[in-house]
């Protein structure tokens, strides 16, 4: 299977959900400095979340890998340069509501279960041979 492959089954499984506001975008990210090699992610984001997904062959196997980033809340780093009173205002700012607690939860709930059933499928259509092993986070 190739990442590509795997890619396009997991955003179009998101896409059937119809989770507002979540994006995905492929991505080409470097492995390390200037020179290094380059690998393929998907990016799913929806507002300051993104989850970066890593599908890759490796030898006779094949490796999924996935992690959650949150941006910052730049209005609140800005302030926070202001001395005492920036950052109580940035602590405020940076302060989650009932509904953004539950929004996130629900994002990234949703987004690691789907992938999870994207791993699974692959699996059964694929075939799963004990002898190659299919790394999951």
């Amino acid at each position: 299977m190739s990442s590509k492959e795997f890619y396009t089954l997991l955003q179009k499984m998101i896409e059937d959900y119809r989770y507002p506001d979540v994006v995905c975008t492929p991505m080409t990210l470097k492995e390390g400095g200037v020179f290094s090699s380059r690998r393929e992610y998907l990016r799913i984001s929806k507002q300051r979340y993104n989850y970066y997904v890593c599908a890759s062959p490796f030898g006779r196997s094949f490796f999924i890998s996935w992690w959650l980033q949150e941006n910052a809340h730049t209005a609140a780093n800005v302030t926070r340069k202001l001395g005492w009173l920036g950052r109580a205002m940035a602590t405020r700012m940076e302060s989650k509501t009932y509904y953004e607690l539950d929004t996130e939860l629900m994002f990234t709930s949703s987004i690691n279960s789907i992938i999870k059933i994207a791993v699974e499928k692959i699996k059964a259509d694929k075939g799963y041979r004990k002898d190659v092993l299919i790394n999951v986070q």
